[in-house]
């Protein structure tokens, strides 16, 4: 938290740079509620800042989310991302299974365009290996929700498309651009040709339509990715010390 010793006044504008929010603890892109006083380092995600008192869960109809103010105890991760829960959050009230989540993950687009004429799209489990960190789970015990190619041969999980636009946001925030997500579009190609030529993925596929069309589109952007002039990585961000 800030030392700042003024009364705080938070706007809704967007940020320049990548953030910690000081209500969850988690990373943040764009829009946010930050203090008027540009020495004051304090920001929120708009969710955090006005949540919801209950939100639906996007994957099933059976499960609503009760919004909190404090971590539920040791160990509690969101299933959404992975990561740990350090203060405003959701939680299920499910008998069978507790769900956690950040607000922020709660509000995940349910699209992404991740190459011209390619969409993927949520779902709440990655169906094959994720071309960021080549795991299908996030770890033992969360799933990750990713976004996922038609053909379900190619997946980001969620937590991942925050890393890679963490990784590279001066190269995003700093030309100007206002979509943080472009850094996903110069990437495909490359992850998907490394994907390629480790013959990882297509073990999952079993309809042959599907894999005729994986193997299309994998040809498609092997071309594609042999005449880009680069994918510079960009500097990572003063917000990676909290995401490792």
């Amino acid at each position: 938290m800030s030392q700042c010793s003024h009364n705080h006044n938070f706007l809704l504008k967007s940020a320049k740079h990548p953030y910690c929010c000081q209500r969850c603890g988690q990373l943040g892109f764009g829009m946010s509620y930050s203090c008027e006083k540009s020495e004051c380092n304090l920001f929120s995600h708009k969710e955090c800042e006005n949540p919801k008192s209950l939100v639906q869960h996007p994957f099933s109809t059976k499960c609503v989310f009760k919004f909190y103010t404090s971590r539920s105890g040791k160990g509690c991760l969101c299933h959404v991302c992975g990561k740990g829960i350090k203060g405003y959050h959701y939680g299920c009230s499910c008998n069978f299974v507790k769900r956690y989540a950040h607000p922020s993950c709660l509000t995940y687009e349910p699209t992404l365009e991740a190459f011209d004429g390619l969409t993927m799209n949520l779902h709440k489990v990655a169906p094959a290996k994720c071309l960021h960190c080549m795991n299908e789970n996030l770890c033992s015990k969360v799933d990750g929700w990713a976004y996922v190619s038609p053909c379900g041969l190619y997946c980001y999980h969620v937590s991942c498309v925050m890393k890679i636009i963490n990784d590279n946001w001066k190269k995003v925030f700093m030309n100007g651009t206002s979509d943080p997500f472009q850094t996903i579009r110069e990437k495909f190609p490359s992850h998907v040709n490394r994907m390629n030529k480790m013959g990882k993925g297509k073990r999952k596929v079993r309809d042959p339509k599907k894999v005729a069309t994986a193997q299309k589109v994998a040809t498609a952007f092997s071309v594609i990715f042999n005449v880009l002039t680069g994918n510079r990585q960009g500097l990572v961000g003063d917000a990676e010390k909290f995401f490792g």
